[in-house]
């Protein structure tokens, strides 16, 4: 027996109607139920303490400089992890939301691939794929193959020039790619969309917090989707207690018959 939709407020129901432009932005929990762990709140790869910081070390740009392969070791976990997951039903409900209206824009901080390989067009991966890598010696620019992937232990050889790659992806410590900065500033800030939602995480970064105030203060609506409450759901106008491929859905359903 299948569980039944979720239920929206009927202010928001009405108002869903009427909108032909929308920003996301998405983090770890919008993939929890492709079997991606999330990183923050119940459950999360930091949640453990110990471990957490030992993973937050190992994803960092000092430890990529002194110990690549011990970056590398975990980074090919979660590439594997990645390259096994589909994307869910929060993936497939934000493309269709792309298609049926006039304007989309996508900003997620996940590295996993899902919203690529679900089909969204129109996103900002700003912490890039976990499983792209490019060479700062020659340039090169690549995806791993999953055979490459699965045994992977230490740092793999530019294919071009012999030298180490590095995971094309921004890890702590590091700044943000100018190129999709300034995407993201163009989007949110410059020509912002009607509706603002954030789905999925407990928006720790201030570049993920701060679009999402600005149309707050704005008066621009806002809605959060999260199964905990977060540090942004005093500031949004609906915050929706539930799993994103749960809560999606039921927004996508909604706006895409108008």
């Amino acid at each position: 027996m299948s569980a039944a939709p979720f239920a929206l407020p009927a202010d928001l129901l009405a108002y869903l109607r009427t909108v032909k432009s929308i920003g996301v932005i998405t983090g770890a929990g919008v993939s929890a139920e492709s079997g991606i762990q999330t990183y923050r709140g119940r459950g999360g790869l930091y949640d453990d303490e110990g471990e957490g910081e030992r993973t937050v070390e190992a994803l960092s740009a000092p430890t990529l400089r002194r110990d690549p392969d011990r970056t590398w070791r975990v980074v090919a976990d979660l590439a594997r992890r990645a390259l096994a997951a589909q994307p869910g039903a929060a993936h497939t409900a934000l493309v269709g939301l792309e298609q049926a209206l006039d304007r989309f824009i996508l900003l997620s901080q996940n590295m996993d691939g899902l919203h690529r390989l679900a089909g969204s067009r129109n996103r900002i991966d700003i912490h890039g794929d976990v499983r792209d890598v490019r060479c700062e010696s020659c340039g090169y620019r690549g995806e791993l193959a999953p055979e490459t992937l699965q045994g992977l232990q230490a740092t793999p050889p530019c294919p071009a020039c012999g030298a180490g790659l590095r995971p094309d992806v921004v890890l702590f410590g590091e700044i943000l790619p100018t190129a999709k900065v300034e995407q993201m500033l163009a989007e949110f800030y410059e020509d912002p969309p009607e509706l603002l939602l954030i789905a999925g995480t407990s928006a720790a970064f201030p570049y993920i917090v701060e679009p999402v105030l600005r149309a707050a203060r704005a008066g621009r609506p806002t809605i959060e989707v999260n199964p905990e409450e977060t540090d942004l759901s005093p500031h949004v106008r609906w915050s929706l207690r539930g799993p994103a491929g749960v809560v999606l859905p039921a927004i996508a359903a909604v706006m895409s018959t108008g």
